[in-house]
């Protein structure tokens, strides 16, 4: 029979630094970082000319209603803070401009519409607040 003795504090000792030595690292506790600021985007300039321009080419997909493509040169002026352009967008998505739906599939955006009249508004559009108002009561 085999009787078992203890450990010596030297043997504990060493079966401790060894696995002390055979641990991964540990690593840094992850920097968090700051949650991100949202940046307005830069407002684009367009001349004169280029405005004309997009603003007589979505008129024209408009009374043709051809709304999608209007609303992509639309929202080209409308991004360069003009009034008219953005006001213009927002009746493309507005239900009482719109009507319910059209034969094209083209569905009214409440939300996107009162988005775009507030930009609209805050450009200097005096009917944007008009329709604003409306659409609040």
């Amino acid at each position: 029979m085999t009787v078992a003795t203890a450990p010596s504090r030297n043997d504990i000792t060493n079966v401790h630094q060894s696995a002390l030595q055979s641990q991964a690292p540990v690593a840094a506790p992850p920097v968090v970082a700051a949650p991100p600021v949202a940046v307005a985007p830069p407002v684009r300039s367009l001349d004169a000319e280029e405005l004309a321009t997009l603003m007589k080419r979505a008129r024209g997909l408009l009374a043709a209603g051809d709304i999608p493509p209007a609303r992509l040169l639309l929202e080209r002026a409308a991004d360069a803070q003009d009034p008219t352009a953005a006001l213009m967008l927002a009746q493309t998505y507005d239900p009482a401009v719109l009507g319910k739906q059209d034969m094209r599939s083209i569905a009214p955006d409440p939300a996107l519409a009162r988005d775009w009249y507030q930009k609209a508004a805050r450009y200097g559009s005096v009917n944007a607040q008009q329709r604003l108002s409306q659409m609040q009561n």
